[in-house]
């Protein structure tokens, strides 16, 4: 197989459909371009459990559709990637950052993760790279914990 590009790619389509790059949109158009994205892929999400039969309450609970639900899992990683490259994320940066996430989880898979060690006000995990607040101070709403 070849080495693909997801983001780039994705990137390349947005354009060609729609005449502009995702990740040069501001403000409101970014917020709406962001929207309708989560809207679709909360739909496709949707779309894909049924496909696994999920619900309790029915009888034919549990029957799989594997290449439905496979279609559907490739539509909801569609709608993601438009929101990442909305971002400007790369797909160096996507690699990265997967790689960094999946071992943060399994340490703390290792150690026992639990609520404990979360921002009091944003709820944020401490030991997310990403989050810059404290026990004492939630920096993103650079509100101090009463």
């Amino acid at each position: 197989m070849s080495n693909w590009n997801w983001l780039e790619e994705t990137r390349k389509l947005q354009i060609a459909s729609y005449g502009a790059d995702p990740s040069s949109l501001e403000n409101a158009a970014l917020a709406d371009f962001v929207i309708w994205n989560c809207v679709a892929l909360s739909d496709e999400v949707s779309e894909f459990l049924g496909e696994v039969q999920w619900k309790p309450w029915a009888k034919t609970r549990g029957g799989v559709n594997r290449d439905a639900a496979i279609g559907e899992l490739v539509d909801v990683a569609h709608f993601l990637a438009n929101l990442a490259v909305a971002m400007g994320c790369t797909d160096e940066e996507w690699e990265r950052r997967y790689r960094a996430k999946m071992e943060l989880n399994a340490k703390r898979q290792r150690d026992g993760y639990n609520n404990e060690n979360k921002c009091q006000v944003c709820k944020r995990a401490l030991d997310d790279i990403a989050v810059k607040c404290t026990k004492d101070a939630c920096v993103e709403n650079e509100k101090e914990i009463s």
